[in-house]
């Protein structure tokens, strides 16, 4: 078992609280996410986490340390520092290209790793990529991640459907729930990238998710605006495919010359 101290609150979601714990035999600072032992469900949802994420081992992805069960369950996580990229959105703005080339071809060769894993992370958006002080982006929150059955991530599979993630940053195929493979994720990388643009969520102009889902049903992306530059647009624009199978995969995106 970790021994440790706990600090103060970071933050708190559905899921329960978010610590500062420190391991008191090697000084390392660590974020603990608390959950109430009488709250079942909570406690199944982050053991279903622990499940994906305690054989990755990737710089970027949020490293699992262990957990342990008490008064409450706490699972020990890698701190990061510099926060979600979509809390340094709402503090500086828009990102400037070099920096969203950089995040994003981190973000694509954790989602490689994952994808090379059988594991879809289906909720890939800026408030789930943590960024440490070095500049280093992490993925994080595989609360609903699946793996798919099929031996590899890309394969369609009928049986992958349930309409989880966040609709901004959701593919056509989820909304429609007929079945879908990892290339969720891409979209997902697809809006993430927009969103790093432009400083708010895809789809900006619809505060509410159903028309949304009505623009997904019928086939539509959204907008891509024109002061983006073009090799930026056309690494969005293959991305945002509607048909998953034109979609690449992350390790051709990673050859994109736009990362």
């Amino acid at each position: 078992p970790i021994k440790w101290i706990k600090g103060k609150l970071i933050g708190q979601g559905s899921f329960g609280k978010v610590y500062y714990g420190m391991n008191t035999e090697n000084n390392q600072i660590m974020a603990v996410k608390q959950v109430d032992i009488k709250n079942k469900k909570m406690v199944e949802a982050l053991n279903a986490e622990i499940d994906f994420m305690k054989d990755l081992r990737h710089e970027n992805i949020v490293h699992y340390y262990g957990s342990e069960y008490g008064e409450s369950f706490n699972v020990f996580l890698e701190y990061v520092s510099g926060g979600s990229v979509a809390s340094m959105l709402s503090r500086f703005g828009k990102f400037t290209e070099p920096l969203i080339k950089s995040l994003t071809s981190q973000i694509l060769s954790g989602m490689e790793y994952l994808h090379n894993k059988s594991i879809i992370h289906r909720d890939i958006k800026g408030a789930n990529i943590l960024v440490d002080e070095d500049g280093i982006a992490k993925i994080s929150d595989f609360g609903i991640s699946k793996r798919n059955e099929y031996e590899k991530a890309y394969k369609f599979n009928s049986r992958m459907s349930g309409f989880k993630g966040t609709v901004y940053w959701m593919a056509p195929e989820v909304v429609k729930g007929r079945g879908y493979s990892a290339k969720v994720d891409i979209w997902s990388v697809g809006c993430c990238v927009l969103e790093m643009f432009t400083g708010t969520h895809p789809w900006t102009g619809f505060s509410e998710a159903q028309p949304v889902i009505y623009k997904l049903c019928t086939m539509n992306r959204p907008a891509i605006p024109d002061s983006i530059g073009e090799v930026a647009k056309e690494f969005i624009d293959s991305a945002l495919s509607i048909n998953p199978d034109k979609r690449p995969t992350a390790s051709e995106l990673l050859t994109h010359q736009f990362v």
